[in-house]
């Protein structure tokens, strides 16, 4: 590239804009264009699927570029961003028409998108978070000070602004070795799932190393030392107490001060900064969340079959988004949680407020990111008609709360905004409303940001300004002078085709074709030529174009001032805003709760601080719905009790396919739901508070990271074992299976071992296992109880009843899954033959192996024990069944289902036993 091709004035301005800019793609506005240039256009061009071409074509120093209409600018910026990129927009800042000679248009950024820093939210699906967050760490120590780490998190797209600080001696997860972030830090940022993340400078390269290794892909931008320290905007942030010296309101500032270097405008009315505390809340770390599909199912990670998706009913996306932040941070608070749970069941027992209530939430948009797009310079007059909308739908919710029981709707709406306000109504905002109202036409344009053309006018209702009726009033005088005109002119010159046409750059004009050009008029003056025709002007007209011209200039411009006016008197009350908008989101979840609580006949759960766990015929909340949907039988209900002093610890036991996953996850989604506040699916249940849930379920690698199966597995177990509580909740599904029989049996019997017998870490536990004998744990451990799930064995069949039992189970019944799974016949005959022979003590192939000596591959020693005639292992098995029978809770179909079964399988071994003998 030639130093004259980047001589011109225009390169000129864009390379010194560029230069402060360097690390973002630069949007350089040309008329109804953004131009991308150089090093940005190559970068561009390929990610936005735009064609790369070039100035001057066909010049050795052509310059590459590539550039898209402005109003296609906001789908492309946000490509860019999601894919890592900084946005820089340069706008021209002035009205090309009033630039004189040769100089050009002054352009400056007016905005800087990142990932993090979203451009406009039109378009974001209303469940969306979009994320930046701010880490602020503590200075090395070495007098023994426990270490603080601070975290702020913005959601610009709607204003959401929280900090907090984890104190590593309250929220535990110290760093390892080499790293620098502890594990809670990294379990948080792994629910907030940023899309890009501030580390201080300093700790820049080992951060973005740490980050990315937790994380996946993120983007990690480097914060200077003194954003942490003060506010360096030098603009006024109303109402944000960034002042304090905790390491949440430093990383808040760090926050703060990006936000006013990339969108300054933001800062006019900035977002109110909420505290908040892990300790607070249940703790969910990014495998628990995924083991029981809270958010996303592992079929496609998409949203069906998750309980979000069940327990979402909103009307709106201010209560979407709420009822996701509730599920993802549970209440550890009973009395928090009763509040929230009185306002469900008010409006589960209230079905005609309920529908009225969601009737009149429905009517409100997405107001937080309306609000958030509104004080943005590329607002457009459709976002406040949106708002308008909005606002009109408040006084129907307070309409809804008041009607219904006016005693008790005086309380709801008097209740102290300090609790957690059940049913607390929105305030209306009747002056913002009646301003819009007079102001705006029912239907306002989407007019794209800086555009030309008669579309930029006549948003404005007719009446609200004398001014600006009486330009409108000359325009159109005007226009119709020139309608008028152009038949005058047909007849004057005798040329029937004659029109009068108008374009935005060279006005109005006679357009006459070419073939009838001998017959123009000599007082006609040529103006443009085309391929057909010619255009003409003359005195008369140009003074009319003059008037008419000037006078839609001027009520363009005026309108223009208009709309900036109501756009600054809406920022104005950004904050009253908010608070409306809180209390819809808040209703809104609320009423989505109780609605599904209502269809699904769920109860209200009783959560205390007790330490036990009682659940009467829990039912799982996502596959029951799932069964009604399919037709298919009803979910089968089970029970459920742990406690810390006994029985802490479920061991369950029995066939694949029997149930057992099924239920683990619906003891702990049912935990959850109870401490989210909602009602849950059961008879009945009391839950004493859980601090945090443990899963460890399901087969996963992570080959990219050199993690096999079992690898993973053990570190989940690990992560576990090392945090958990007396108030933990332990979901343990098959621990130690992917390694060979003796190593895995001893893992999981020392893991059982462990939760039962360390002193601080008896945690409930439910421990799904087909190594059957754990179930000798009982004998030694008290607060071990075994379970399993009931099947029955009819012609070569099972069937699963799906019931828990008390006791252990003897047999997994692989084979006959198989069988079920579609496996050839072939294989499973040769399988149910081996097991023949391994059950009666010798390897395949008839080579005898008597006793519990392990096997070369150290795998299939448990199955080889001594030979037992099969009456005798019934018996055996019968007695133990019998012994561990629990008769006082039996009914007395029970009990003859029970003998039944015992007699069939006692027949069947001596029929076994006498062809055998026979043979």
């Amino acid at each position: 590239m030639t130093v004259a091709a980047l001589a011109t004035p225009m390169m000129q301005q864009f390379l010194k804009v560029k230069a402060a800019h360097p690390d973002a793609i630069l949007f350089y506005r040309m008329g109804d264009f953004y131009e991308m240039f150089l090093d940005d256009a190559e970068l561009a061009a390929p990610l936005l699927d735009i064609t790369l071409t070039t100035r001057d074509k066909g010049k050795p120093d052509a310059i590459p570029m590539c550039g898209i209409p402005v109003h296609a600018a906001d789908g492309h910026i946000k490509r860019l961003a999601e894919l890592g990129h900084r946005v820089a927009i340069c706008e021209q800042v002035e009205d090309p028409r009033d630039v004189s000679g040769r100089r050009l248009v002054r352009r400056e950024v007016v905005e800087v998108v990142t990932p993090g820093l979203i451009g406009d939210p039109e378009g974001l699906d209303g469940r969306t978070v979009v994320a930046l967050v701010a880490l602020c760490l503590p200075v090395p120590r070495d007098d023994g000070a426990p270490r603080c780490f601070g975290l702020a998190v913005l959601d610009a797209s709607t204003g959401d602004f929280r900090a907090t600080e984890l104190v590593l001696e309250e929220v535990g997860g110290a760093p390892g070795a080499t790293a620098q972030l502890p594990d809670a830090l990294i379990q948080e940022l792994s629910r907030i799932a940023p899309r890009e993340v501030l580390v201080p400078q300093s700790a820049f390269e080992s951060c973005r190393a740490e980050l990315v290794e937790a994380l996946g892909p993120i983007v990690v931008t480097a914060s200077p030392e003194a954003a942490y320290e003060s506010l360096r905007t030098g603009r006024s942030w109303p109402g944000m107490e960034l002042s304090g010296g905790d390491f949440g309101t430093r990383a808040a500032r760090a926050v703060a001060n990006y936000l006013a270097e990339n969108q300054p405008f933001a800062v006019e009315q900035p977002p109110t900064l909420a505290r908040y505390a892990l300790v607070d809340t249940v703790v969910l770390d990014a495998a628990t969340r995924r083991h029981l599909e809270l958010f996303e199912n592992s079929e496609d990670r998409g949203r069906s079959g998750t309980l979000l998706a069940e327990l979402d009913l909103t009307a709106c996306a201010l209560g979407a988004r709420r009822l996701a932040r509730w599920l993802a941070y549970p209440l550890r608070s009973p009395g928090q949680i009763a509040a929230r749970q009185d306002a469900v069941e008010s409006l589960v027992e209230r079905d005609r407020l309920r529908g009225r209530l969601r009737e009149g939430i429905g009517g409100v948009r997405d107001l937080e990111r309306i609000l958030a797009k509104a004080v943005r310079p590329g607002a457009v007059p459709r976002d406040l008609g949106a708002m308008r909308a909005s606002l009109r739908a408040l006084p129907r919710i307070v309409a809804a709360l008041q009607e219904d029981e006016p005693a008790a709707g005086g309380r709801w709406l008097e209740e102290p905004t300090a609790r957690v306000l059940p049913l607390a109504a929105p305030e209306p905002l009747p002056e913002l409303l009646e301003l819009l109202e007079q102001a705006l036409i029912d239907e306002p344009p989407s007019i794209a940001r800086g555009s030309r053309g008669a579309q930029e006018t006549g948003y404005i209702r007719e009446g609200y300004r004398s001014d600006l009726d009486a330009l409108r009033e000359s325009a159109s005088k005007g226009r119709e002078w020139i309608a008028g005109l152009e038949a005058e002119e047909r007849q004057r010159s005798g040329i029937a085709s004659l029109k009068v046409r108008f374009h935005p750059v060279h006005g109005y004009a006679f357009e006459i074709s070419k073939s009838q050009l001998a017959k123009v008029p000599a007082d006609y003056e040529r103006k443009q030529t085309l391929a057909n025709v010619e255009r003409f002007s003359t005195e008369g007209l140009r003074e009319v174009e003059s008037r008419v011209m000037g006078a839609s200039e001027r009520a363009a411009r005026l309108e223009r001032e208009i709309f900036e006016s109501l756009r600054n008197r809406v920022a104005e009350s950004s904050r009253e805003l908010r608070a409306a908008a809180d209390r819809v989101a808040t209703l809104d979840a609320l009423a989505s709760l109780a609605e599904v609580a209502r269809r699904k006949r769920w109860i209200r759960p009783v959560v205390d601080e007790s330490e036990g766990l009682e659940i009467r015929a829990g039912r799982h909340p996502v596959i029951e719905s799932v069964l009604g949907r399919r037709g298919a039988d009803g979910f089968v209900p089970n029970d459920t009790r742990l406690d810390p002093a006994g029985p802490q610890i479920l061991l369950l036991t029995g066939p694949n396919m029997s149930g057992k996953s099924t239920y683990l996850r619906q003891v702990a989604l049912i935990v959850l739901l109870a401490q989210l506040g909602s009602f849950v699916p059961a008879e009945s249940a009391r839950i004493g508070v859980v601090d945090r849930v443990f899963t460890r379920v399901g087969a996963s690698d992570r080959l990219a990271r050199g993690e096999s199966t079992f690898m993973v597995e053990m570190r989940e177990t690990a992560e576990i074992l090392s945090q958990v509580t007396r108030r933990s909740l332990v979901i343990l599904d098959e621990i130690g299976r992917g390694t060979s029989t003796f190593d895995g049996l001893s893992i999981a019997w020392a893991v059982a071992e462990y939760l039962h017998d360390t002193r601080g870490a008896e945690a409930r536990t439910l421990f799904a296992t087909h190594y059957h004998e754990l179930v000798a744990l009982a004998e030694s451990r008290t607060r071990i109880v075994n379970g399993h799930f009931e099947v029955r064995e009819w012609n070569d069949e099972v069937i699963f009843l799906r019931r828990l039992v008390p006791g252990g189970a003897s047999r997994s019944y692989g084979i006959q899954v198989a069988r079920l799974a579609g496996l050839p016949p072939r294989v499973i005959e040769r399988a149910r033959a081996i097991l023949l022979d391994l059950e009666n003590g010798a390897l395949p192939g008839g080579v005898s192996k008597p006793g519990p000596a392990k096997s070369r591959d150290g795998q299939l020693t448990l199955a080889l024990e001594p030979k037992r005639s099969p009456r005798g292992a019934a018996e055996a098995r019968t007695l133990d069944s019998l012994r561990q029978l629990d008769c006082n809770s039996m009914t007395p179909l029970d009990a003859l289902t029970w003998i039944a079964r015992a007699r069939d399988e006692l027949v069947r071994a001596s029929d076994d036993e006498a062809g055998e003998v026979s043979a």
